[in-house]
């Protein structure tokens, strides 16, 4: 904090350049040691010598000459310059104190200020990343949405007007060209609104994803873009899935995110409804497996539903470890996060699984359906994770 106090090194002394501060509470010349007077006394008239010294002699009145030593000088008293000079010397380093907590203070500020600006180039760079736009289409009502201000609604469509053409942004982000705002759910409900906000990487709710057969989704929510039964057509979200919350880019048949910008997963993973997946082409046992899939912030494969099964079939070469094992407690399969997997929601192949307490963990082959095996086989592994 102190940048302007010289701190000497080990063994460094102190030249002319640098004098001894003064002490205020003490006087300015030193006191004179009184030396030892252990000596014992020697007989009157006599004479002795010292040890260490001349010879001494004692006089007639019985005192040593030159034994007793000169009492100290009284402290001189302060000048009024020594004085000024202690003064200035203190308002001097009250000075210097305020000017580096002022500097700190501004330097703090001044390195908010950078990395805003610095999150604001980034935030550009993103921007530059935007899909070519496109017509937001409802084939089944024949409209187009438009932003009216900050609101989206449903009408007939222009494809001149800027008002009606969107771009996707890395993220799942759709930003209108006109507004240069992105659509994004005032809450992650049912019958939310939708409308034009600021566009945000960290905004959850500006995050969307497509699904089968033209479903716009919220990503991460059984939520869906849609225009609105309502009189002014405004565009919400919906639990339904039928034709008012399928979209299509005008002009084709085309799927909306065949626009999209950029690859939602890394060079080499596959991505399906807002997942990424791995597929090792090495094999390992399942702990080993599972340790690798969690350096690269995924777990090993669960299979939830007919779609991801069906994903499977269509990727798969051989036999891969499933993120789950009954190592616990036999017969009790659990996901990582300690879930029970019950038996319904289960593709276990007929008479499986049947090792008992020597095949702890489970694995799917390439026509979808499970098995149980030694935690200890080599297989090869999936790794399913966020985009």
């Amino acid at each position: 904090m102190y940048g302007n106090v010289e701190v000497l090194g080990p063994g460094e002394a102190c030249s002319d350049s640098c004098p001894t501060e003064e002490n205020l509470y003490e006087p300015l010349d030193p006191p004179t040691t009184i030396p030892s007077q252990k000596s014992p006394p020697e007989p009157r008239g006599t004479a002795w010598s010292s040890p260490t010294g001349p010879k001494q002699t004692v006089g007639k009145a019985g005192a040593t000459r030159g034994s007793i030593p000169a009492l100290p000088p009284s402290p001189k008293p302060w000048s009024s310059s020594q004085k000024k000079l202690v003064l200035v010397g203190t308002v001097a380093l009250g000075v210097s104190v305020l000017v580096n907590v002022v500097l700190l203070t501004v330097g703090s500020r001044h390195v908010a200020v950078l990395r805003e600006e610095l999150e604001a180039e980034k935030e550009k760079e993103r921007l530059n990343e935007a899909s070519r736009s496109f017509l937001l289409y409802n084939e089944h009502h024949r409209k187009c949405v438009e932003a009216q201000g900050l609101q989206l609604t449903a009408t007939t469509c222009r494809p001149n007007s800027m008002a009606q053409r969107f771009q996707w942004l890395p993220g799942g982000r759709l930003r209108n060209q006109q507004s240069h705002r992105c659509a994004a759910a005032a809450h992650g409900q049912n019958l939310s609104l939708v409308r034009l906000e600021p566009c945000r990487a960290d905004n959850a709710l500006q995050r969307w994803e497509c699904r089968g057969g033209g479903l716009l989704a919220l990503a991460g929510y059984d939520l869906y873009f849609n225009y609105g039964n309502n009189v002014k057509q405004t565009v919400m979200l919906y639990t339904g899935d039928r034709e008012w919350s399928r979209w299509v880019i005008h002009g084709s048949k085309a799927d909306v995110c065949s626009h999209s910008c950029c690859p939602p997963c890394s060079k080499g993973w596959i991505y399906f409804r807002n997942s990424c997946y791995f597929h090792s082409t090495m094999t390992s046992s399942w702990a080993d497996a599972q340790r690798f899939c969690s350096a690269l912030g995924a777990q090993l494969l669960e299979v939830d539903d007919p779609e991801e099964k069906e994903l499977m079939q269509s990727t798969l070469r051989g036999s891969s470890w499933l993120g789950i094992r009954d190592e616990d407690l036999e017969g009790t399969w659990k996901r990582a996060d300690g879930t029970v997997l019950s038996r319904q929601s289960s593709w276990w192949h007929r008479n499986e699984p049947n090792g008992e307490r020597q095949e702890n963990c489970a694995a799917v082959r390439a026509d979808g359906e499970w098995y149980d095996f030694p935690c200890t086989s080599e297989l090869a592994w999936v790794c399913e994770g966020p985009p």
